[in-house]
């Protein structure tokens, strides 16, 4: 009895951590191909539009994931990754979408260093 208790709770955890895992892997997927849409077409173009579009909808539902999943600092520093990649589809000149690139960047690195505290990989 108390050996499937544990292996219940090990396997409960270990689904737990792959689901997580998964979730980053995807929102910094996401942001990555959001913003190498960005830097091949400007927002402002259709085609450009149309798929940072896609990829910031994906975004938003891989935080939901995180929401679920995750501690509040990692939500909060997903969130502000996203509003800087909202900050990308609503530059207006060349030097406000370089600025924003550049945001996101660093904030996928603030991200990531969130998800590997939760993880335990510091």
């Amino acid at each position: 009895m108390v050996t499937t208790i544990v292996q219940g709770r090990r396997e409960k955890h270990r689904w737990s951590r792959e689901a997580l895992t998964d979730a980053f892997v995807a929102f910094l997927s996401a942001s990555w191909r959001h913003s190498d849409i960005a830097s091949a077409h400007p927002p402002a173009h259709a085609q450009g539009a149309a798929q940072l579009a896609d990829q910031y909808v994906e975004m938003r539902n891989q935080l939901t994931r995180l929401r679920l999943l995750s501690t509040t600092e990692v939500l909060t520093a997903g969130e502000g990754l996203l509003r800087m990649h909202r900050r990308i589809q609503e530059a207006q000149s060349a030097e406000q979408l370089t600025l924003a690139l550049s945001a996101a960047s660093d904030g996928r690195r603030v991200v990531v260093a969130a998800a590997k505290k939760d993880m335990g990989l510091d």
